[in-house]
């Protein structure tokens, strides 16, 4: 394959990140686009192009695939601070207790917020919730969103806040 081929290839898929209106994309899908490219270098290329413009691609595993998620320096204006306090949370015990945390745990401990901050992070996507199962997940895009706010989140660290 040309050079122009290939920068072309990462143009489109670097287009195509831009675009997504769910800001991520499975890595299989990638591949696919990618064609017969080394798809490390690929990846590579388009993880520098997003640079040069103000974004950065994270990549996370949810659900047994691999997911790469288009972010922005900054917060979500969308996202107030008492809902980034209760995601903080949700990641710290996803991390350190279960990545699977009971619907009826979360319900007990986040009463007071279930109706507001909870309802907000499942439907736009931070957590998701699976009613079959009786749990809830950090989503791709819950774990992206933290990324750019608090740095290693650890659930002690979080409770020694609130003994102060």
């Amino acid at each position: 394959m040309e050079i122009k081929e290939i920068e072309e290839v990462i143009i489109n898929i670097t287009k195509i990140i831009l675009t997504n209106p769910q800001k991520m994309m499975r890595e299989e899908d990638l591949k696919n686009l990618s064609k017969d490219l080394n798809f490390k270098q690929v990846i590579s290329e388009v993880y520098v192009n997003l640079k040069n413009i103000g974004f950065e691609l994270i990549k996370t595993k949810f659900l047994g695939q691999t997911f790469y998620i288009l972010t922005s320096e900054g917060k979500d204006d969308n996202v107030t601070p008492s809902q980034y306090g209760t995601l903080a949370l949700i990641v710290a015990l996803s991390k350190e207790v279960d990545e699977n945390i009971k619907i009826e745990d979360l319900k007990e401990i986040f009463n007071e917020i279930w109706d507001t901050d909870i309802q907000f992070l499942i439907e736009n996507d931070y957590i998701r919730k699976f009613d079959e199962l009786g749990i809830i997940r950090v989503a791709p895009l819950g774990k992206a969103i933290m990324k750019n706010i608090i740095v290693d989140i650890q659930l002690k660290n979080l409770l020694n806040l609130f003994k102060e």
